[in-house]
């Protein structure tokens, strides 16, 4: 019989597996293969392009594959998938070698993707406190961000030892979040109200429909898709420009932590946007994301510069927290949670997919500075029709589903 004080030694135990899950070795990825592997910016961008669409493939059946043989079973899967893929940065450096890397990375992330927040929300409502789901996860995102920052400002600087030594401790820090995974206690499995997993999935579309107008949803999913693939893509070039303007190679992971810093800390109050009306919230989600690429473009200073990239992370890492919290609320009691975040992320990754090809297409043409700026007004004239759609087909915010949905 699990405890309860078992399952609060899971909100324990995912604060320090949160520190392992990032590739601690990111902001050297693209110096790395350009300078011993001979890859191309423009590899560097189809590499992006070509992980999203890995990930798109496998987003929503991972998903449903984790909710149909456990999420604890997809947690461990995903985490030494993860851990594996640092391998070939290590064997097989090159375009080829760097592909496999990022796509076994983000494929593996698929399995982790939605499981990790379908598992915690089982185990808080277990606990009983459900409702504190965006307070509580914000605070692991915190913790996580806290430890994440120490270990990519200080392992990056042993590039200057050896190249490879980075992701050597790279693979070390993954392969700890798979041990944590080990050491989870599944909670216990609610006994649905209705019979039949087929009854109870046509029950709960039929709830959706009745609930939230479908077309809302869409604009929703989109919105957060579109910005989530921006704040993705955005970092991308991130290591060229600090080199670009003389920023030394060791000093990345320095203000790449700083970008943690500031996430850790805004992590702590995030929750607080809750109480935002969903359309405000959509709107300033927006505006950030907009003005930031608009810093980075007309930045000059390397000191601005490094502040501009470290907004993106500030929020970013964030941000879905509060779009997980509105649609956990609306399903509280499914049986399919990691399939339905599933579905919010695959609409991130589906603007994966192009995306990059878009930023790439600026900055191959115009430079880094005109880039940025096009790529951000480029957003901004996308989604400004949707958040006027939106704000037409938006009513109150219905309640939450009762128990027997």
């Amino acid at each position: 019989m699990i405890t309860n004080n078992a399952l609060e030694g899971n909100i324990i135990k995912y604060y320090f597996y949160k520190i392992f899950t990032k590739r601690v070795f990111l902001p050297l990825i693209a110096i790395y293969l350009i300078d011993y592997g001979s890859v191309t910016i423009a590899q560097i961008a189809l590499i992006a392009s070509i992980t999203g669409v890995v990930q798109f493939i496998m987003e929503i059946p991972s998903g449903y594959l984790a909710d149909r043989v456990g999420h604890k079973k997809s947690l461990a899967l995903g985490s030494f998938l993860s851990a594996l893929s640092v391998l070939p940065y290590l064997f097989w450096p090159g375009y080829i070698g760097g592909l496999v890397a990022s796509a076994g990375y983000f494929g593996s992330q698929a399995f982790v993707s939605g499981t990790i927040q379908a598992f915690m929300h089982e185990t808080l409502l277990a606990l009983g406190h459900g409702n504190n789901y965006s307070k509580i996860m914000a605070k692991g995102q915190s913790f996580g961000l806290f430890g994440n920052m120490i270990l990519i400002t200080v392992i990056p600087l042993t590039y200057v030892l050896n190249p490879k030594l980075p992701f050597i401790l790279g693979f070390i820090c993954l392969f700890l979040s798979f041990v944590f995974v080990l050491s989870f206690k599944s909670p216990p499995k609610r006994v649905p109200v209705e019979d039949g997993i087929r009854k109870r999935t046509i029950e709960q579309l039929r709830a959706l429909a009745r609930t939230i107008p479908l077309m809302r949803l869409f604009l929703v999913f989109l919105i957060y898709g579109i910005i989530a693939a921006g704040f993705d893509v955005a970092i991308v070039y991130r290591e060229l420009q600090f080199k670009a303007v003389g920023i030394p190679v060791e000093y990345f992971g320095l203000f790449l932590g700083f970008g943690s810093l500031l996430a850790a800390v805004g992590a702590r109050f995030i929750h607080h946007l809750s109480s935002l009306s969903p359309r405000v919230f959509y709107i300033l989600d927006t505006v950030y994301f907009v003005a930031v690429c608009l810093l980075v473009g007309i930045s000059k200073n390397p000191i601005i510069m490094v502040i501009a990239f470290a907004l993106f992370p500030a929020y970013d890492r964030t941000r879905n927290i509060i779009f997980e919290d509105h649609v956990l609320k609306e399903f509280p009691y499914s049986h399919y949670k990691a399939t339905i975040i599933s579905i919010m992320n695959f609409f991130g990754l589906a603007c994966l997919i192009w995306v990059p090809l878009v930023l790439g297409g600026f900055v191959g043409r115009l430079g880094f500075s005109m880039g940025y700026t096009g790529f951000g007004l480029t957003v901004a004239v996308l989604l400004l029709p949707i958040l006027l759609v939106y704000g037409i087909v938006s009513i109150q915010r219905p309640a939450v589903l009762k128990a027997h949905h």
